[in-house]
């Protein structure tokens, strides 16, 4: 009863991000990632995916946590996948990705389930289990990837992206004084921001859980979880200074064309420091 009621919270209606406000939004901060998954192919997961399938698409794929199925529909587009079965919570997001789908011309790719799928008993079923962003949002990351294990079918592929930094999104001290310090010493071009990167106390944490009760519960147990089930380990990528205050510089290269490269090198030193937001892994099940 209570997992139901948490699911309904959580996948109320979501707002979308104002466009170039997002560090999701600057080509720099995208590709210093996506160069630590792969750089073959069109690069980031998608080219590690394509790499790990040998030319030959996954016939049956699945996505947890799928909200409107973006990347899912990504990567039918571009022959990697033929078939996917989405599972959410979220019926408005059911409902987004089927409109979605269908305007693209592929509601025959894909069946929706409006569904938990960590209920259901699938064993290798699946060529490709895909975990885009949603593992995070997960009560039990640990029961997560050992469904993820048991739905691949021998020789299948699992594939995760995700936020693996602070619980609840409860910036650490450490992270918090960096990327306040590089705003300050740039207020010049960014403004006022410093004071709007906090760092997380036990009163945040709670506000956190009532605006959304799924919203990175267990995101730091990721990569143990990941490691305990498929033997490797998750690539750091990095992430806590670029999430925290890469939105206020981004579209700002024209004014000073060397501030996302002097913020990802202090992403970079912070990571090899032992403090990183974004994970990924590529493991494939032995046949």
């Amino acid at each position: 009863m209570l997992k139901r009621i948490l699911h309904k919270i959580s996948g109320r209606k979501w707002k979308p991000a104002k466009p170039n406000r997002r560090w999701q939004d600057n080509p720099q901060f995208l590709k210093y990632f996506d160069d630590q998954c792969c750089t073959e192919f069109e690069g980031g997961w998608p080219g590690a995916l394509r790499k790990a399938s040998g030319g030959t698409p996954f016939k049956n794929a699945v996505s947890v946590g799928s909200g409107t199925a973006y990347g899912e529909r990504d990567l039918v587009a571009k022959g990697l996948v033929d078939h996917f079965d989405l599972y959410e919570v979220s019926a408005d997001r059911i409902a987004q990705s089927r409109a979605l789908a269908a305007e693209a011309g592929m509601s025959d790719n894909f069946d929706e389930h409006l569904a938990d799928a960590l209920e259901q008993d699938i064993v290798e079923r699946f060529d490709l289990v895909l975990w885009l962003a949603a593992l995070h949002h997960m009560f039990d990351v640990d029961r997560a990837m050992e469904w993820s294990v048991r739905a691949l079918k021998p020789g299948g592929v699992l594939l995760v992206s995700e936020y693996v930094g602070p619980p609840r999104l409860q910036w650490h001290a450490i992270e918090t004084r960096t990327a306040r310090r590089f705003l300050a010493d740039n207020r010049e071009l960014v403004g006022s921001a410093p004071g709007r990167v906090r760092r997380g106390t036990p009163f945040r944490r709670f506000k956190q859980f009532l605006r959304d009760p799924s919203e990175a519960p267990q995101s730091d147990l990721i990569p143990a979880a990941y490691e305990k089930h498929t033997g490797e380990k998750l690539t750091i990528l990095g992430g806590s200074v670029i999430h925290l205050c890469g939105g206020f510089i981004t579209g700002l290269e024209k004014q000073d064309p060397t501030i996302h490269d002097r913020m990802i090198a202090l992403d970079r030193q912070l990571r090899d420091q032992g403090h990183y937001h974004f994970g990924f892994g590529l493991w494939r099940k032995p046949a």
